[in-house]
């Protein structure tokens, strides 16, 4: 079942696995329900979707960086692989001893032309294996260093 992002206007393009047409359409009906819906392309393709409302847009990224977690002597090398402006998603390089809701120091550089150097605490979401999904402790400190470089 494909994931489809809806933006801040409740648009979402949907795309025809089987023909590739387009199409944006407004799905601000679909907000309170439970996303998960069955759609038919012009072309007589019926396939299921299911519809994602972020807040924040998320961008795809690789950037290296490190881990530490806060109150144990573990730290780690990781890849960033997606970024927001409330949270972020990494993958260690090696097996981690990473629990929910720890607390996480990350220090990594962005790929801008100032290589703005990222310091700030995360508290752990999910885990899946080496992959690891967290929302920044304190999201506004990082507005001016993510808020340009995520429109990019």
């Amino acid at each position: 079942m494909k994931k489809v992002y809806v933006d801040d206007t409740n648009q979402a393009t949907i795309i025809c696995p089987k023909c590739g047409f387009e199409e944006n359409t407004d799905v601000t009906n679909f907000k309170n329900t439970q996303k998960k819906l069955i759609a038919k392309c012009r072309c007589g393709e019926v396939f299921r979707l299911t519809l994602g409302f972020r807040k924040h847009h998320r961008k795809k990224v690789r950037l290296h960086g490190e881990y530490f977690v806060q109150g144990r002597d573990e730290k780690g090398e990781i890849i960033i692989e997606d970024i927001s402006a409330s949270g972020i998603r990494f993958a260690s390089l090696e097996p981690h001893y990473i629990s929910r809701s720890d607390t996480v120091e990350l220090k990594f550089t962005l790929d801008n032309p100032m290589r703005t150097e990222i310091h700030k605490l995360i508290k752990i979401i999910w885990i899946i294996d080496r992959n690891v999904g967290a929302q920044y402790i304190d999201p506004k400190s990082l507005e001016k260093d993510l808020g340009y470089y995520l429109q990019t």
